[in-house]
């Protein structure tokens, strides 16, 4: 099987091949490797995180999850202007408010020492879990222990309670 022609065709696809193949002399502009999401998914498993995890700490706040997961608060809140309190206080306007200051609502003397501003960081730990956040208040709420329903629905009540004054 020393057919000169043979030999001669692979000799060429051979040259061929190798002349496609990318180049490390520097001669040439090197491309910068590309970051595809297999890359991503490698080195956030590498960092002990989940590319889901990764994506929901990046990704946009769900409002329409937002406002189902308020259905669990409407029960007791309002959150329009001018909202009268139900069993819980009326949130509209929350963030910036100190706990325990609207007009009209009798609050537990837990909350009212509590000592604390409604800041996102603070209602997001409220809503995980009012009782851990401060012991002896009187919210029954058992709070939300998923972080993507609990970041949908702080963006949902602040959208909404968010005061134009």
């Amino acid at each position: 099987m020393n057919n000169p022609m043979l030999i001669l065709l692979n000799l060429l696809l051979f040259t061929g091949l190798a002349a496609c193949e990318p180049t490390s002399t520097g001669t040439k502009a090197e491309k910068k490797p590309e970051t595809s999401k297999i890359h991503t998914d490698i080195e956030a498993n590498a960092q002990g995180e989940s590319a889901a995890e990764k994506h929901e700490e990046t990704a946009a706040p769900d409002l329409v999850n937002g406002q189902r997961q308020f259905s669990k608060c409407k029960v007791c809140h309002t959150i329009i202007k001018g909202g009268r309190h139900k069993v819980g206080p009326n949130l509209y306007g929350i963030l910036g408010k100190p706990a325990a200051s609207s007009e009209g609502f009798r609050y537990s003397s837990a909350l009212k020492k509590a000592d604390i501003v409604w800041d996102k960081a603070t209602l997001d730990k409220w809503i995980q879990s009012p009782r851990n956040t401060v012991p002896g208040t009187s919210m029954s709420f058992i709070g939300i222990r998923d972080e993507k329903s609990r970041r949908d629905l702080l963006a949902y009540i602040l959208k909404e309670t968010a005061a134009s004054d």
